[in-house]
């Protein structure tokens, strides 16, 4: 199915995705805000949550979209094809697979123990992860615009 952003080659799960990411990293950034300035914990709690499921859901749409229709054919024509499209997307899915496993397993060992009602160390272990898992979302979310951009748009 063609995609809906002007100017690019990218299928519709390609650009909804692109797009999806603008709207999550502001979602994300009121989530931290709503524990760390307010302590609405379950707040927090939900956002994540349903943040999680949302992207999800999106990366298994796209997983069924590349291994029925692939991309390669989209990206062909850019100028880049031969020399910054791969290596962009390598980079990219060092900052995407360990973000997918980070998130989820914070999201879990969250939902598993209530943090509040934890030791102080497990606060701490979850802020940690939890301050990883938002850095690198932003760094899977600006390398995945790199790519788009390298493989869909550039003409």
């Amino acid at each position: 199915m063609e995609g809906f952003v002007p100017g690019s080659r990218a299928s519709f799960i390609l650009d909804f995705i692109v797009l999806a990411m603008a709207a999550v990293l502001p979602v994300l950034l009121f989530s931290l805000l709503q524990v760390k300035r307010r302590q609405r914990y379950q707040t927090h709690r939900s956002i994540q949550i349903g943040l999680g499921i949302v992207l999800g859901l999106t990366i298994l749409a796209f997983e069924v979209n590349m291994r029925l229709w692939g991309w390669r054919h989209m990206a062909e024509p850019s100028p880049y094809f031969d020399t910054w499209v791969f290596p962009a997307l390598y980079i990219h899915l060092c900052f995407s697979i360990p973000t997918l496993i980070l998130w989820a397993y914070t999201i879990f060992e969250a939902t598993r123990q209530q943090i509040m009602a934890a030791a102080s160390r497990g606060r701490f272990r979850h802020r940690t992860y939890g301050r990883l898992s938002a850095y690198s979302m932003v760094a899977t979310t600006v390398t995945g615009w790199i790519f788009y951009w390298l493989a869909f748009v550039a003409a």
